[in-house]
């Protein structure tokens, strides 16, 4: 007996599924291996090396990925974690293996990006600058491969698809669960559909029992600096000088938790909602969105917020972040001073200005008991606001040959009742060297050239 026919069109319908899907993993799987072909010849590797380095960094040498950007100017986009916020060395090497000197042209304070530079002398004939998608964002599901050389293996492609934005970290991510491993940061992550860059691969959970959660920094964000950089205007953000609250689920809002913008600047008051820029029209859905659009400007801004139920705009001059490229330390036997961390300033009792940044092993700093993190209130009985002051305060006692008699402010240990502990030492000085431009303060000018 012959099946209905209804049941005959349906097999067909199922059989034409079937080799269709079929036909799909098969360009699928074409493309991935075209991406992965492809990002051999504008993926490379990154070596830094620091010796006296800031907070953000740890004394030594490590290695990551970046992407060529721009052939013609010689720049490769990575993490600001592999590029370093501190002065050292910065190599970067093609497929070839073939080490090249590069410096750092840009490292963002607010991202986790930063632009190195290398002459182009030695580009290799191969290479090719992939295309960056600059003006969306895959969706949750959307085929993805990370390139790099993980714990070593380089020039490596793994893949997954985008899982979700999130805010939880801090600045924008693009979760994904494609695996990203030491090595992997500053390389691309890639639209295994289209080809394009997506991503600069950055972090992962390391925790026990955690699995597929790593992150990259959305494309678009990074677009934005470098077309700022190209046109010869300053992409630093904003500086950090308004907090916003998180919800209960650990994302980030814009309402304003506390402003520590200078009085006569911009009337952010707490509580505020920031919901847009005015001129340019743009919303914003999350902080990053506003630091977004906020780069490159450092005239008046006005931001329209929700305040107690009615819309207002606000309007005045957001400062701008300083640039990590120029920033100041000094070097006081074996110890790094630098700026405090940006987070302490009015979370602490007379904000103190500096902040013990490294210790070498060792040194003098390290036999008087300095650790990281310590922030100094006084110096010889008087408050110091400046490395110039702590400077002049070094080269007195340097050469009364009298030590240094440092007041400290310490997080305490959990054996203490206090959140900070005060701590005297005693520091005999015994080399001092300025770090980064000490000489002059240089003008804010355009950036990369």
């Amino acid at each position: 007996m012959r099946p209905p026919r209804s049941t005959t069109v349906f097999h067909v319908v199922l059989a034409g599924t079937l080799l269709l899907s079929s036909g799909h993993r098969a360009y699928a799987q074409s493309a991935a291996e075209d991406a992965f072909r492809d990002a051999g010849r504008w993926t490379v590797q990154v070596r830094t090396s620091v010796n006296e380095p800031f907070i953000e960094d740890e004394q030594g040498t490590w290695f990551g990925a970046g992407i060529l950007v721009d052939a013609e100017r010689g720049w490769v986009l990575t993490n600001a974690h592999v590029a370093g916020h501190s002065y050292g060395n910065v190599a970067i090497s093609f497929a070839d293996g073939r080490a090249v000197d590069a410096h750092r042209v840009y490292v963002d304070p607010y991202l986790d990006l930063a632009v190195l530079a290398f002459d182009t002398r030695h580009l290799p004939p191969d290479a090719r600058v992939p295309t960056l998608d600059c003006t969306s964002k895959p969706p949750v599901g959307h085929p993805v491969g990370a390139f790099g050389h993980p714990w070593g293996f380089r020039y490596t492609g793994t893949r997954g698809i985008t899982s979700a934005f999130t805010t939880r970290l801090g600045p924008n991510m693009l979760q994904t669960d494609a695996p990203i491993n030491e090595g992997n940061s500053g390389g691309p992550l890639i639209s295994l559909d289209s080809g394009k860059v997506v991503g600069v691969n950055a972090a992962k959970i390391k925790e026990q029992a955690v699995e597929g959660l790593s992150f990259a920094v959305p494309m678009p964000y990074a677009c934005t600096i470098l077309d700022l950089l190209r046109a010869g205007r300053d992409p630093s953000p904003p500086d950090r000088l308004v907090d916003f609250a998180r919800d209960e689920n650990e994302e980030q809002t814009l309402v304003v938790a506390r402003s520590r913008l200078p009085a006569g600047s911009l009337g952010l008051r707490v509580g505020d909602e920031v919901q847009a820029l005015v001129n340019p029209a743009r919303s914003f859905a999350t902080e990053t969105d506003l630091v977004d659009a906020l780069r490159g400007r450092d005239d008046e801004v006005a931001l329209r917020v929700l305040r107690n139920g009615r819309t207002v705009d606000v309007k005045g001059h957001w400062p701008v972040a300083a640039r990590v490229t120029e920033r100041r330390g000094l070097l006081l036997s074996g110890a790094l001073v630098a700026a405090a961390e940006p987070l302490t300033e009015g979370l602490i009792a007379g904000s103190p200005a500096l902040m013990v940044h490294h210790v070498s092993p060792g040194s003098e700093a390290e036999s008087a008991g300095l650790v990281d993190f310590d922030l100094i209130l006084s110096v010889d009985g008087d408050p110091v606001e400046s490395l110039d002051a702590l400077r002049d305060k070094a080269r007195m006692a340097e050469a009364t040959d009298q030590p240094l008699d440092l007041m400290l402010l310490r997080l305490s240990s959990e054996a203490h009742d206090q959140l900070f502990a005060h701590e005297r030492r005693l520091l005999s000085v015994r080399h001092t060297q300025p770090v980064g431009p000490w000489s002059s303060a240089a003008p804010r000018g355009p950036a990369g050239h």
